[in-house]
C-alpha cells in the first residue's frame, strides 16, 4: 500500500484540485492522510468530501511536524509526500509502485513540470530555477531533497527519525533530511516521469519574503550541521554560489558610483556584470528557449534580485547564529 501524505495549512485554494488528482489515480491500493496544521480556512471541510483520513493538529507546528505525524499513522510501507498545491498525474502512484519493486531504490524525488507558463515573472523564475538547477537533466540522483513530491520506504523514514521538527517553517527541513538520508548511504533517485504541476503564484513581495527566509533558514541549517561543504560540492549549483560574492561586489560598486563616478569604477562595474551574466547565461538561455526571449530577459533581472536576497540571507544567518540563535 502507498500512503499519500498531504500536510495542509489554509490550503483551500488548491486542495480540491490536489485531491481530485490523487483520487483519479490509476492505482487503487492507497490511502490518503491529510494533516491540517491548525488551518483556519475550510481545508478540513474540503478534505471531508473525499475518502481521506484527516488529522487535525490543535496547534500550528509546521510542515516538518505535520509530515512526521502523517508518517507515524500511515498503514502503507511506501510513503508518498506531496504538498497541497501539487497536482500529480493519474499514473503517478503506478509509477511509484513499479519503481519501488527495485529493492535497491529507497527514495524517489519527483520534479516540477516545466510545461506551465506563469504570468508572474518571479513565479516563472522560481519554477525554472528548480527545473534547471535542482533537477538538471544530466543528473540521475539529487543531493537536495525537495519535499513537495517525493516517495520513501516507511521503514527508512522512521529509522532516520523523519524531519527536524525544530524547523517550524517550510524552509530547510527537507534539504536537511535529504543530507541525513545520503549520510546513511542512500541515493535519492530523480524520477522525471514523476513530474507534477505546481499551483502557485508569487507576488514580488511574497517572493522576496519567501526567498530571504529560505536562504536565512537554510544557511542556519548548514551552520548547525556543518553541511555547507555539501552544497559547495554540488556542481549544478556552482555558478549560483560563485555569483554570490559577485552580487555583493556589484552592489558595493553601485553604491560607490553614487558618490564617486569615474571611468575606472564604471569599467569595474561593467566587468562584474558581464561575469555575473555569463555565470547565469545557460539558465537564462534555458528559459528563453522554453518560454520565449522576453521571459528570458525578465528572468535575467530576477537573477540579480535572487542573488542579492541569497547574499543578505546568508549574512543575516551568520549574525543570528553567532549571537546564539541556532534556530
Amino acid at each position: 500500500m502507498i500512503s499519500v501524505i498531504i500536510p495542509t495549512y489554509n490550503s483551500s485554494l488548491t486542495l480540491k484540485e490536489c485531491l481530485d488528482a490523487v483520487f483519479n489515480s490509476n492505482f487503487k491500493n492507497f490511502e490518503v492522510i491529510m494533516i491540517s496544521d491548525n488551518s483556519i480556512d475550510n481545508s478540513v471541510q474540503i478534505a471531508k468530501q473525499y475518502q481521506c483520513r484527516i488529522i487535525e493538529l490543535p496547534q500550528n507546528k509546521g510542515p516538518a511536524f505535520a509530515r512526521n505525524v502523517g508518517a507515524d499513522s500511515a498503514k502503507g510501507d511506501l510513503l508518498f509526500f506531496i504538498d497541497s498545491d501539487v497536482i500529480i498525474k493519474d499514473n503517478a502512484l503506478v509509477h511509484i509502485n513499479d519503481t519501488f519493486d527495485n529493492k535497491e531504490i529507497n527514495v524517489v524525488q519527483g520534479i516540477y513540470s516545466h510545461n506551465p507558463t506563469y504570468k508572474n515573472i518571479v513565479t516563472q523564475y522560481q519554477q525554472s530555477f528548480y527545473c534547471y538547477y535542482t533537477w538538471h537533466e544530466n543528473k540521475e540522483h539529487t543531493s537536495t531533497l525537495v519535499s513537495m513530491c517525493f516517495a520513501i520506504r516507511k521503514k527508512l523514514f522512521l529509522d532516520c527519525k523523519g524531519f527536524n521538527t525544530k524547523i517550524k517553517s517550510a524552509t530547510a527541513e527537507d534539504e536537511e533530511f535529504g543530507y541525513n538520508l545520503i549520510d546513511k548511504g542512500n541515493k535519492i533517485l530523480i524520477s522525471r516521469e514523476l513530474n507534477v504541476e505546481h499551483r502557485v503564484n508569487y507576488t514580488l513581495k511574497k517572493f522576496i519574503k519567501r526567498n530571504f527566509t529560505m536562504y536565512f533558514e537554510t544557511m542556519k541549517s548548514f551552520l548547525r550541521n556543518k553541511s555547507y561543504f555539501k552544497k559547495f560540492k554540488q556542481k549544478n549549483y556552482s555558478n549560483v554560489i560563485i555569483g554570490l560574492p559577485l552580487s555583493g561586489l556589484i552592489m558595493l560598486t553601485l553604491i560607490t558610483m553614487i558618490f564617486n563616478l569615474n571611468e575606472i569604477i564604471l569599467i569595474i562595474f561593467s566587468m562584474l556584470n558581464i561575469i555575473f551574466l555569463l555565470l547565469h547565461f545557460k539558465f537564462i538561455k534555458f528559459v528563453s528557449l522554453t518560454k520565449g526571449p522576453l521571459t528570458g530577459f525578465g528572468i535575467m533581472m530576477i537573477c540579480y534580485l535572487d542573488s542579492f536576497l541569497m547574499l543578505i540571507g546568508v549574512f543575516c544567518a551568520h549574525v543570528s547564529y553567532i549571537v546564539g540563535r541556532k534556530y
